[in-house]
């Protein structure tokens, strides 16, 4: 098996006028590295990276535009690692996914994660909770 191995990062101040247009580089940047990304795929990382981005300016850093959030990707054999992180307290992840179910999917408060659960194949938090990575298998031809 050949190891393609490629990354990127991006720093942003906390405004989420910002957080669309880092999305689209983000994409723009997987689609290069990875030709053979499917729509899918590609709708899913959107997606991931859209709920990911918006959390840490609004819920992290609560939009103080002093503050930064810090966007890595890497592909490495067929594997988008994503990690974002912002410079704010963080908050108790524990908590939050004891109490997710179905019926959050409907409140604002957790869905976010929720949807980064379940379009991802798997997510860690940082110990501080004001960063989360996620891992997402893609398909890689040629």
């Amino acid at each position: 098996m050949i190891s393609l191995k490629k990354k990127m990062e991006f720093i942003f101040r906390s405004e989420l006028i910002n957080v669309k247009q880092v999305v689209t580089k983000a994409i723009f940047f997987l689609r290069s590295a990875v030709p053979s990304l499917t729509i899918e795929e590609q709708s899913d990382l959107k997606l991931v990276l859209s709920e990911l981005l918006h959390n840490a300016v609004v819920h992290g850093n609560k939009s103080d535009t002093n503050k930064n959030v810090r966007l890595y990707v890497e592909i490495e054999d067929g594997m988008v690692v994503g990690r974002v992180a912002d410079e704010g307290s963080g908050f108790n992840y524990v908590e939050l996914l004891e109490h997710i179910d179905d019926e959050d999917l409907l409140n604002e408060c957790g869905r976010g994660i929720r949807l980064v659960y379940s379009l991802t194949d798997r997510v860690d938090f940082s110990i501080s909770g004001n960063a989360i990575r996620f891992y997402k298998r893609v398909a890689v031809h040629g």
